[in-house]
């Protein structure tokens, strides 16, 4: 009975942690389009990207 107890306990710190994550992945989310849309820079880690053309002439 207390291995099944654990068990539970195990699946319940998973859950919590698993809604966590996610929710704090949705706020940097957030704050990222928040930024793009203000025309600031939006969390690329320092890399400058520039557009490229696919088509090679």
């Amino acid at each position: 009975m207390i291995m099944a107890e654990a068990s539970m306990a195990i699946f319940y710190a998973s859950a919590g942690f698993l809604a966590i994550v996610t929710a704090i992945q949705f706020a940097e989310r957030a704050h990222r389009y928040n930024r793009l849309r203000e025309k600031k820079h939006a969390g690329t880690y320092g890399f400058e990207y520039e557009a490229t053309s696919t088509a090679s002439s």
